[in-house]
């Protein structure tokens, strides 16, 4: 991965999209969260990876209570549950569906979406989408 011009915390490492980042500037991995999960939710975890993926170049950081996903702009995050997990991204449309279990208004052009993942025929073609859009709108 490339830091696709990103600006980087001389203390924590991490990347931002802008230069002197508010941020609990702390170093958390992937791995050490993946540690405290089952191993179900450790392959749930690997699959919304394999679509984020899917969508172009991603910078997957960690932190203290999440996994977020940039493009270089957030445009994910996962939270892991007992059972799966609590993914959120945004876009500048909201999506009328039964899967998305929340949405909000950042902004009047900007909606976050919640949903709750916990089996595999939830990766599938339409959450791609959602989520390569959600990439597209991180692109700026």
């Amino acid at each position: 991965m490339s830091n696709l011009d990103l600006w980087t915390c001389p203390h924590c490492g991490r990347q931002f999209t802008n230069r002197n980042q508010s941020h609990s500037c702390a170093r958390y991995t992937v791995e050490s969260r993946l540690e405290s999960t089952s191993p179900q939710v450790a392959s749930l975890y690997a699959h919304f990876v394999e679509l984020v993926n899917n969508c172009g170049e991603v910078i997957i950081e960690a932190t203290k209570t999440s996994i977020t996903f940039k493009s270089p702009g957030l445009f994910a995050v996962v939270h892991f549950q007992k059972m799966g997990l609590q993914v959120s991204f945004w876009l500048p449309r909201r999506i009328e569906n039964s899967r998305i279990l929340r949405i909000y208004a950042n902004s009047p052009q900007e909606y976050a979406h919640h949903l709750k993942l916990v089996y595999l025929e939830d990766f599938d073609e339409q959450l791609q989408n959602w989520l390569c859009e959600a990439y597209a709108v991180g692109m700026g």
